[in-house]
Formats: structure tokens, sequence, C-alpha cells
């Protein structure tokens, strides 16, 4: 008995030991995708799912009209049919927010300016706001900081039209085994316990 409540008082670090996953979307390697000199639709990319409105890009090509430069690489995600780009993470795990990059779309690369392109950058749990920025943007890349909280759906609403990169998301899974294996230690101890009085 002694053996088996050292055991149920070792769950919270069995718990504690689940380890929060971070990626770093820069876009580079999408899956079907990240072609030079081209453009497509967003796919499960690092194991988050992409609304319709956001699609991935080669923002470096000179010879092509959408020359509007990336922050790192030669990708970014665009938002180029309008609307809010929404993010979840593909298995409904919660996640947080690490920050990102992002500038307005049908610009120049590094071409700057006053900000000209007003909305928000939020933070959803169970259809909760969780926390929300204003944003403005220009020419050049700007970084939007980490916020705490965690969340299940990121919505980009930087207005139309806008490109983000260096996207930095935390997955942050669900113990579950962990609460299978404390409910069957509850259920033992529980027929020890039982088992002792008779």
């Amino acid at each position: 008995m002694k053996n088996l409540m050292n055991l149920f008082a070792a769950l919270p670090l069995i718990a504690a030991s689940q380890i929060a996953t971070a990626a770093m979307l820069n876009f580079e390697d999408v899956p079907g995708g990240s072609n030079e000199g081209t453009f497509g639709p967003m796919p499960i990319y690092q194991g988050f799912s992409f609304s319709p409105t956001l699609d991935w890009i080669d923002v470096e090509d000179p010879s092509k009209s959408w020359y509007y430069g990336a922050n790192s690489g030669r990708f970014a995600l665009i938002n180029n049919a309008g609307g809010v780009g929404t993010i979840i993470e593909s298995s409904t795990t919660d996640f947080t927010f690490r920050g990102l990059w992002a500038k307005r779309s049908r610009t120049a690369p590094d071409s700057g300016g006053a900000d000209s392109l007003f909305g928000s950058l939020s933070g959803y749990r169970d259809g909760s706001l969780v926390w929300q920025l204003a944003t403005g943007l220009n020419g050049s890349y700007e970084y939007y900081a980490a916020q705490t909280g965690l969340i299940d759906e990121l919505r980009l609403g930087f207005g139309n039209y806008f490109l983000v990169d260096d996207l930095e998301l935390t997955a942050v899974p669900v113990p579950a085994a962990a609460w299978l294996f404390s409910s069957g230690l509850i259920a033992l101890l529980g027929f020890a316990r039982k088992r002792s009085k008779t």
C-alpha cells in the first residue's frame, strides 16, 4: 500500500513531464509547397491548420509582381483574400503565442513608411477572448511579442492585406496519459483499501 501511495504522490511529476513543443513557422518547408516563384494554399504545417484566407508565397523573386520581401528566407504567409486569417492546432491542443513578424502586403521589401493598415491580433480559447493587440502595419516587418495565456485559436485580423513570417507557437499537450494513469491508481488504491478492511 505504501508503494502505491508513493506512486500516487509522484503523479504530478509525471504530468509535469509532458513536453510543450515549440514550432517556428518560417514557411520555408511547407509540405507540398514552398516552391520558388509561386504560391499556394496552406496545408497542415508543423501541427497547425490554417483558414482558407491564408496561403504560402515566395516573396523574394524580383521577377514576380508579388516581390514583397520576407522577414527571413524566401517564403511568408499571405492574406491575399481579405478577412481574418485563423490558425488552430490540428489536434485541437491548446497552444501559446510566442511572437511573429508582420507587414502590409503589396508593398516593396523594407519600404517602411507610416502605418497604414490597422487591425488586431487576437488569441481565443473556447470562443472567449484571452488577449488582443491593436496592430498597425507598413511596408517593413514589425514584431509582435509573445502574449500570456493558453489559446486554441490565433486570429490574424491585421486588415486587408498582410504578410506574416517567423511565427512562433508552442503546443501544450494535454497530459491525457497522466489522467488515465491517475484514474487507474485511484481505483487500485480504493480496491487495496477495501481489501485490507476485509
